[in-house]
């Protein structure tokens, strides 16, 4: 058996069809490498532009928070290939008209949509068909992969060819391999047994165990979204050099990835609720040294460690949703709890704009972000005190 063949052996499709798909819709996070020449042949400030990528959070929030039933009913084929069809839609639109509603429209909403849809369709089959924690945090790690690749190649694309042309030809790569990525996923999920329901109510703690995990990972998405909105920003501030804010953002990209590829091997160490203890543990140094450690080392290692933390608690949300619901109920509760993330991207930013903006600087704003890791403990508490009072939904050994 050659190489290639053993790559595409069958049952190792749909996690090679997961990871190409969502390291397509994470080509999303590539947007900023445009604005430069976008805001110079708009005459558009770049801030003004920002706003794009913010509408781009809101609507990969929104088809987290409201794709997830459809995910359960359809199963993740259907809504990754709807996915693409979004995403290489709204990046024509964009390229088409090229004016800044179309902006806003194209890579704003509809590959927002798109990218969201994906993301989960592909984080829900992970989870709940491959079994095992490795395979999710292979699948997270790919979408943020996707934008470490595309990057550059879109840095050279908008170089040679100019922003229009680059879109176009993102518009079709990105939609043809999700589209045909889909083809790798499970369809619809066989009939429910006679008399029963495959989405259905859970008992009365599972929300109030489900809410509780929205505010975890409120609490510890938050601090990471902070720093990778102003990394360099926060480096420089602290006496380094710009070149070594460029190191410090790269090693905090890095480092995410990590986290993110190292979370199952934690678990099978540990254990998933001491993982999760652990990723408090790192949330809570992190900010600790960027709050009021000095130095060049500690901003850089802070921002490593926050890092590190974003990931495992990328690949760790999925697993724990599993452990409260199952896995039929999953993409429903998942796309719940992840909503927090959205939330997440809009006040963790907006934090540290408006300490900064009042001349506090960045420590502060990394001090005030305790306190939600302080909510987020609480909330992990919680959570495992349901977990003494109920069974598991499954056994996994992983978990």
């Amino acid at each position: 058996m050659s190489l290639l063949q053993g790559v595409l052996r069958p049952d190792r499709l749909p996690l090679l069809s997961a990871v190409a798909a969502n390291a397509a819709a994470g080509t999303l996070f590539a947007w900023s490498v445009l604005v430069p020449a976008l805001s110079a042949d708009l005459d558009r400030p770049a801030v003004e532009l920002g706003s794009v990528f913010s509408i781009s959070m809101v609507a990969f929030a929104v088809a987290v928070l409201c794709g997830g039933s459809a995910v359960d009913r359809h199963g993740p084929r259907r809504a990754v290939s709807a996915g693409g069809l979004l995403s290489g839609g709204g990046l024509a639109v964009a390229a088409a008209s090229g004016d800044l509603l179309a902006l806003h429209l194209g890579v704003g909403v509809l590959f927002g949509l798109g990218s969201g849809l994906t993301y989960l369709s592909a984080v829900s089959w992970a989870t709940t068909r491959a079994g095992g924690l490795w395979e999710v945090g292979v699948v997270v790690a790919a979408y943020a992969a996707g934008p470490v690749v595309t990057a550059p190649l879109g840095s050279l694309g908008v170089e040679r060819w100019g922003w229009r042309t680059t879109l176009v030809l993102a518009a079709a790569l990105v939609g043809v391999v999700i589209v045909l990525a889909s083809r790798g996923l499970p369809g619809p999920p066989g009939p429910s047994p006679a008399g029963t329901t495959r989405v259905a109510a859970g008992p009365p703690d599972d929300a109030l165990a489900l809410m509780a995990l929205w505010w975890f990972s409120l609490g510890a998405f938050a601090p990471g979204l902070l720093a990778f909105a102003n990394a360099a920003d926060v480096a420089t501030e602290r006496g380094v050099s710009p070149r070594g804010a460029g190191v410090a953002v790269a090693l905090m990209a890095a480092a995410n990835l990590a986290g993110r590829l190292c979370a199952a091997s934690l678990v099978l160490r540990i254990g998933l609720r001491r993982a999760l203890a652990a990723d408090l543990a790192a949330v809570t140094l992190s900010l600790v040294a960027l709050a009021w450690l000095p130095g060049a080392v500690a901003v850089i290692a802070g921002l490593s460690l926050l890092g590190v933390q974003y990931g495992l608690t990328s690949a760790l949300l999925p697993a724990i949703t599993r452990e409260i619901v199952g896995d039929a109920r999953f993409g429903t509760a998942f796309g719940r709890v992840f909503s927090s993330w959205g939330v997440a991207g809009l006040a963790g930013p907006a934090l540290g704009a408006a300490l900064h903006e009042e001349s506090y600087g960045y420590s502060h704003s990394f001090a005030a972000a305790l306190g939600g890791a302080a909510i987020a403990a609480l909330a992990l508490a919680l959570v495992a005190l349901r977990h003494r009072r109920r069974p598991r939904h499954h056994a996994d050994p992983d978990c």
